[in-house]
């Protein structure tokens, strides 16, 4: 049983890998196409999900302590330093007059469901261990909660 798990929590992660690398690519082609910050953000936000789903893959791969917390502290420093980016870039861009182009790329990709998310790891929620550090159920939410929104925002400033 635990075998099988860890099979699946690696596919799992596997997956999500792909789908954020070629998140970076469409979003990055979108971003300078429609000249968004948003867009940007999203790419960098891919970019950080990718060492996450590293953290997790060392995690079922049973690496150390040691270079799991060192892991998580680089993600932690690299969401901070989205945040500090967007930040800057929500109040500088505004405040120079400048618009973003409308992207459907970009709306279509933040709004699509990830391979490998929730749906696909519910299964395993019963098991405990293994699923569980392939499929932490907070982060899958906070992704959701937030997909629409941030659709919307996208959606919303690009001109028409």
């Amino acid at each position: 049983m635990r075998a099988r798990l860890l099979r699946r929590g690696f596919t799992l992660e596997y997956v999500t890998l792909g789908w954020n690398v070629a998140g970076i690519i469409v979003l990055a082609v979108a971003a300078v196409a429609a000249r968004s910050v948003a867009l940007a953000g999203f790419g960098l936000d891919s970019l950080i999900e990718i060492g996450a789903s590293t953290v997790v893959i060392w995690e079922l791969s049973g690496t150390g302590e040691d270079r799991q917390r060192r892991g998580l502290r680089l993600i932690g420093y690299a969401f901070t330093g989205l945040a500090v980016y967007l930040l800057v870039q929500s109040t500088v861009v505004p405040a120079a007059g400048y618009r973003p182009r409308h992207s459907l790329a970009g709306i279509v990709w933040t709004a699509g469901p990830e391979p490998g998310g929730r749906p696909a790891r519910r299964r395993d929620e019963g098991s405990r261990g293994v699923a569980d550090a392939a499929a932490p159920r907070s982060r899958w939410e906070a992704c959701r909660l937030l997909a629409w929104p941030r659709t919307g925002t996208i959606a919303s400033v690009a001109p028409r």
